[in-house]
C-alpha cells in the first residue's frame, strides 16, 4: 500500500513537468523551421524628425528643462529654443535625439 501511495506520488509531481515539456515544444513550432539567411536586409536608418516648431510661433519658450541633441551635435535646452535658434539663424537644424548630446570623442596622439 506504502509502495502504491509512494508510485502514484511521484506520477502527479511529475506529470505537470512533463506536460510543460510537450508545450514548450509545441509553443513556437516556427522556430524549428527557420534558417539564418546569409544575405540580411540592410537596416534603413529613419530621417531625423523635425522638431514642431508652429506650436512655438508666439516667441516665447518656457523655462524648464528638457534638452533635444540637434543634427548639429549641440545640446538646446528645448526643442522651442531649437525653433527659435532656426527661425532667427535661417537654419533647418533638426532634433537628433531627445536629451542631451553625447560628448565629443577625443582622440589623443
Amino acid at each position: 500500500m506504502k509502495l502504491t501511495v509512494l508510485l502514484c506520488s511521484v506520477l502527479l509531481l511529475a506529470l505537470p513537468v512533463l506536460s510543460q515539456e510537450e508545450e514548450a515544444g509545441t509553443q513556437f513550432p516556427e522556430m524549428d523551421d527557420m534558417t539564418l539567411s546569409e544575405e540580411t536586409e540592410p537596416t534603413v536608418q529613419p530621417e531625423p524628425p523635425v522638431p514642431g516648431c508652429e506650436q512655438y510661433e508666439e516667441g516665447v519658450c518656457t523655462r524648464e528643462y528638457e534638452p533635444v541633441c540637434g543634427t548639429d551635435g549641440q545640446t538646446y535646452p528645448t526643442e522651442c529654443v531649437l525653433c527659435m535658434l532656426n527661425r532667427n539663424k535661417k537654419q533647418q537644424v533638426k532634433v537628433g535625439q531627445r536629451g542631451e548630446c553625447p560628448p565629443p570623442t577625443s582622440t589623443v596622439s
